[in-house]
């Protein structure tokens, strides 16, 4: 059993109260409608009225939605890490000679908006080392191996900001 203060019985009390007198006073009265609507009939409008105000006005196109003219910041990394992930899936870094310093492919490529190469990937930082060559090599098959990319919808509207990439292809982040 629930026990309730004075103040909050007797609040209790008159709303119920209340809303008791206001149904009564709604179910008394019957529907809302105005006094003389019974007595009233509607008078139609004449057939040529109706023609000649009832012109035909051509159907307005819905309002074309733009998309954004540039990636968001986050839109931009998110984007650069799905690249990366997917050259990194189709890349088989060579074995790296134990006496020179980590090579790091950079890599320019040029796409097409359905995500393939519009003209051969360039390799901008060729080694000098002929032992680092077959690094270079598996960087270039990896571009080759990859082609065509299948862009996520969500950055096929932003083709001009990612139409061109360079990438880094670096062993030691392969390795991970």
């Amino acid at each position: 059993m629930l026990i309730y203060s004075r103040s909050a019985a007797g609040l209790v009390l008159v709303a119920v109260a209340a809303g008791a007198f206001a149904y009564d006073r709604d179910w008394l009265r019957g529907p809302s409608r105005p006094e003389n609507a019974a007595t009233e009939a509607p008078n139609p409008p004449a057939p040529a009225a109706v023609l000649a105000t009832a012109a035909p006005t051509p159907p307005t196109p819905p309002a074309a939605v733009e998309a954004p003219a540039r990636m968001t910041a986050a839109q931009q990394a998110g984007f650069e890490a799905w690249l990366v992930k997917t050259y990194l899936g189709c890349w088989k870094p060579a074995p790296q000679p134990a006496d020179s310093d980590p090579y790091v492919a950079q890599v320019r490529l040029a796409f097409n908006p359905d995500g393939s190469l519009a003209k051969p990937a360039k390799l901008v930082n060729p080694p000098s080392d002929p032992a680092l060559k077959p690094q270079a090599k598996s960087v270039m098959a990896a571009v080759q191996n990859c082609n065509p990319l299948a862009v996520p919808a969500q950055y096929r509207p932003f083709y001009e900001q990612w139409k061109t990439k360079t990438l880094h292809f670096n062993p030691q982040v392969a390795g991970r």
